[in-house]
């Protein structure tokens, strides 16, 4: 008898004979058990999964047989099976190992390992469908690996010497495909209103991105298809942002196709990829991206103007209600609603204006772009005042509803009041923003419209050259153009003239109507082929189109300066009459205070007050009219009018009430106001006095026309601190003569006293000169009338301060170019103080080490710019030439938009291949 290892054995006995056993033991070794009888005389015995061989023998009533052997044959048995899972590289993946198992769910292109430990085993057989391998044996260890691509199902087959194909184990690899990647691209919601068309993409794959492009060529002809590459993350998803042409090589009004293309990181099915849908676009010219920026401007300026007219109306319901709070002790429920749909409106009202302004400002932008405009700064920095002036307006609002809230209607009425004056500014503030941007615009237009002349005047002339080329066709393309510029100038003349102060635009109807003549004839002739009359026809009318280009760019750059010369003219008529008004309207506070009650003259201060109201209101008016067509009169300015105004009318409303503490307060601060406005005024002209001073527009003098240069400054600075040494006295030369007292050195000139600190300065040849005083020197003796002041030459004053403001502005204009305006400021602004000392003082030991300091800080900037550029050129090794989707700062509505759009990040999660099956199947459903 024999039987395989570990496998249940039954023994089986029959007894014969007249006399049947009731029970039958089994002996086995030193054991023995009772048989189960399963019918008379047959008896049954189950020998357990034996290893070895087995001797047995029976025995019953007795009787006892002979021995038996049962022989175990040794089968092959597995101790230990394990899979390791060797994934694809790009997946980046670490490698996993399964136990006691051989099914598993893996990705495709996974090298799978089979591992077994044996006993009793001479051979392993992997087997699918359509082929068998062995595993290789090393010791009792057991090996096989595959690549496994497909969804395979497999047996495990164990052999020795005695059994063949003992073991058949089923098992089955899942496998999961790599799919093809994702993508959506849809125009970004019309909701946003955006000033550009931007496309929103999103982007999937199972396993991984490596890279996206655009794809775009002209339309119609796909076969001159051009690549872009946009950076993507090498992520499951992401998403991205573009707007067409971004900075695609491409053409100025070509109309282009394009779509973009996904690759995911398949490298062994090489990159597989997938397109979107197809878009078109087109890429407008540098003259229609201009018109289409002047007429936004144009849009943003008409909305708030319009906002304007309404806030005139708010102003009005603000009288109403704080009339109707001085005729109530205490405010009705009605009255606090009509206060709380104010501080509605008005906050309306405000959001509004500021989304205008914020709107301008950003269109302001498109004017820096390529070169520096310096109205285009000054505007934008009172757009951005403008709207931080909004938003406090905010705060003040808030404070005015809590205080309704609570019925503190005193207290309500006085913040009322401030937000009044507030709003009274501000409104006045945009109204002259809204001019000089209008007027800004209609400068720029004019340029547009010049330079669209001179371009056409050169593209006609080409044409003139050429004979193939000479059709009446291209002619007429001209003609067209031309037609289109002489509807620009009517617009042009058309919005000129609602400007308040008009600009002087040539005009002139019979230029354009003999180049219309030209233009037609040249196109008659071309078609009855007269080619050279129609040159001739050409020509001229190109060079009349020159003729007017210039005539508006010579008209334009006089009329600047000529309007500056008025503005200068007015402004200083206007500091006249304001220096009128400060000394009257403090003559009168005066009186006021030494007055008596019940004063005879009290009533007819009151009326001078009143006419200095209305004198004041005409230095109001002038300003204003300046501030249309001024950038430079700036909301400081407005503000200080405003605060002279308010404390005006409150100076007559206190003092007609006999409150002549109250009044006379108000009037100290309208003087203070005026005073403070007349400082500011005072700097206004003096810099535009040096603008006006500065050389006119023309050819550059050789080798200024880069400007100066940094090292150039410096040289520069060294010689004014040597100028100044050689005005001042020898007294005021710091150590020039150690142990020298002030006042005791010798003069220099005969009869000229020597600077002294109240002792009197010794003249070489004349009488004593009069003791200094403050520092000043002393004047010259009896003799010599005309000694030199403390001040020294007027003229030599004059000279150093002008060079000392060229060299800031050198300063200025060289750090802007380096983007290092931070770094100099301060050096800046102890440049303007100079200025300001110098022409106050003049020779001065002071003012000579203020320059000696700006010198010392110049080469400490000019350290720093070089230590910059060194940067710059480490940096610039590591360029990257390949195109990137490299856009401007995206839109704030559009970054709202993107986040407030839920999107699940999907990464990869350490999920085993089964569980990423329906993790995918998921996502496919969604």
């Amino acid at each position: 008898m024999q039987t395989e290892q570990n496998k249940d054995f039954v023994v089986k006995m029959e007894s014969i004979g007249n006399v049947v056993p009731e029970n039958v033991m089994i002996h086995i070794g030193n054991e023995s058990y009772f048989m189960e009888s399963s019918q008379p005389g047959k008896f049954e015995f189950k020998i357990e999964k034996p290893v070895e061989n087995v001797s047995f023998s029976f025995e019953g009533n007795s009787v006892s047989s002979e021995e038996y052997e049962l022989k175990v044959i040794t089968v092959p048995s597995i101790a230990n099976f394990e899979m390791v899972l060797n994934f694809p590289s790009y997946l980046k993946k670490k490698s996993e190992t399964i136990q006691g198992t051989g099914n598993a769910i893996v990705p495709e292109g996974t090298l799978v390992t089979w591992k077994m430990n044996t006993q009793s085993t001479q051979e392993i057989v992997w087997k699918d469908e359509k082929s068998n391998f062995k595993f290789i044996k090393a010791e009792n260890e057991f090996k096989l690996s595959k690549n496994i691509a497909q969804n395979t199902e497999y047996q495990i087959l164990t052999s020795n010497d005695k059994v063949k194909n003992y073991e058949k184990l089923d098992y089955q690899l899942s496998v999961i495909k790599d799919q093809h990647p994702t993508i959506t691209v849809a125009p970004a919601p019309d909701s946003l209103k955006l000033d550009k068309n931007y496309v929103l993409g999103r982007l999937g794959d199972d396993y991984g991105l490596s890279k996206l492009q655009v794809v775009f060529y002209e339309r119609n002809k796909p076969q001159t298809a051009k690549r872009g590459t946009i950076p993507v993350k090498p992520a499951v998803f992401d998403q991205f942002v573009f707007s067409f042409p971004s900075n695609l090589p491409v053409e100025e009004g070509v109309s282009y196709e394009y779509y973009f293309e996904v690759f995911d990181n398949d490298a062994p099915h090489g990159f597989k990829s997938t397109k979107s849908s197809v878009f078109s676009d087109r890429v407008s010219t540098t003259d229609e991206v201009h018109d289409l920026e002047l007429q936004q401007q144009n849009q943003n300026i008409n909305g708030l103007s319009k906002s304007l007219k309404n806030q005139t109306k708010q102003i009005s319901e603000m009288d109403k209600i704080q009339n109707t709070g001085k005729e109530k002790d205490n405010l009705e429920f009605k009255d606090q609603q009509k206060i709380n749909d104010f501080i509605k409106r008005q906050k309306q009202q405000d959001e509004m204006m500021k989304q205008f302004a914020e709107k301008m400002n950003k269109n302001l932008d498109k004017f820096k772009e390529d070169k520096k405009d310096k109205t285009a700064e000054d505007l934008q920095k009172r757009l951005e005042n403008a709207d931080k002036d909004l938003e406090k307006n905010q705060k003040l609002l808030d404070e005015l509803k809590n205080l309704n809230d609570k019925l503190n209607s005193e207290e309500l009425f006085d913040k009322m009041e401030k937000f009044k004056q507030v709003s009274k500014n501000q409104s006045r503030n945009l109204e002259q923003l809204v001019e000089l941007t209008k007027r800004f615009y209609v400068e720029k237009k004019a340029e547009q419209v010049a330079e669209k002349l001179d371009k056409l005047a050169e593209k006609q002339e080409q044409l003139s050259n050429k004979d193939k080329e000479n059709t009446s066709e291209k002619q007429q393309e001209i003609n067209k153009a031309f037609d289109k510029i002489q509807e620009d100038l009517k617009d042009l003349k058309e919005e000129n003239k609602t400007l308040k102060s008009p600009l002087d635009i040539p005009s002139d109807a019979s230029k354009e109507k003999d180049v219309k003549d030209d233009l037609q004839k040249a196109s008659d002739e071309l078609n009855k082929k007269n080619t050279s009359s129609a040159k001739q026809k050409q020509k001229s009318a190109a060079k009349k189109m020159k003729n007017m280009a210039q005539q508006m760019d010579s008209s334009m750059e006089g009329g600047e300066q000529e309007q500056l010369e008025e503005d200068v003219a007015m402004l200083r008529q206007i500091l006249d009459n304001l220096l009128a008004y400060s000394l009257s309207q403090e003559n009168v506070m005066k009186q006021f205070k030494s007055m008596k009650l019940g004063s005879s003259i009290y009533t007819k201060n009151i009326k001078v007050q009143q006419n200095l109201k209305q004198q004041f209101k005409h230095v109001d008016d002038s300003l204003f009219a300046l501030s249309l067509r001024n950038p430079k009169v700036a909301e400081d300015v407005t503000k200080e009018i405003g605060n002279v105004q308010y404390n005006v009318d409150k100076a007559i409303e206190s003092l007609t009430d006999v409150q002549v503490p109250k009044g006379v307060s108000h009037q100290q601060y309208a003087v203070s106001s005026a005073n403070k406005l007349a400082d500011f005024l005072s700097d206004l002209l003096n810099n535009m006095q040096m603008s006006m001073s500065k050389p006119g527009a023309g050819k550059p003098k050789p080798g200024n026309g880069q400007g100066m240069q940094l090292p150039d400054i410096i040289q520069k600075q060294k010689g004014l601190a040597d100028k100044m040494k050689d005005g001042m006295k020898q007294g005021d030369k710091p150590g020039d003569k150690p142990g020298d007292k002030p006042g005791q050195g010798q003069g220099q000139k005969q009869g000229q006293g020597q600077s002294g600190q109240g002792k009197e300065g010794q003249g070489k040849n004349g009488d004593k000169g009069d003791s200094g005083k403050d520092g000043k020197n002393g004047k010259g003796g009896k003799d010599n009338k005309d000694g030199d002041d403390g001040e020294g030459n007027a003229e030599k004053i004059m000279e150093i301060y002008k060079e000392q403001v060229k060299l800031r502005e050198e300063l200025q204009k060289e750090l802007a170019k380096k983007g290092l305006d931070s770094q100099g400021r301060s050096v800046i602004e102890q440049m303007k103080q100079s200025e300001k000392q110098f022409l106050n003082k003049g020779f001065k030991n002071e003012n000579l080490q203020r320059i000696l300091n700006i010198q010392q800080e110049l080469l400490k900037l000019n350290n720093a710019v070089q230590q910059q550029g060194q940067d710059t050129k480490r940096q610039s090794e590591t360029n990257n030439t390949e195109f990137t989707n490299r856009t401007n700062a995206l839109p704030s509505s559009l970054l709202d938009y993107l986040n407030s759009v839920e999107i699940l990040n999907r990464q990869s999660l350490p999920l085993r291949s089964n569980f990423n099956q329906k993790v995918q199947e998921y996502f496919n459903t969604k």
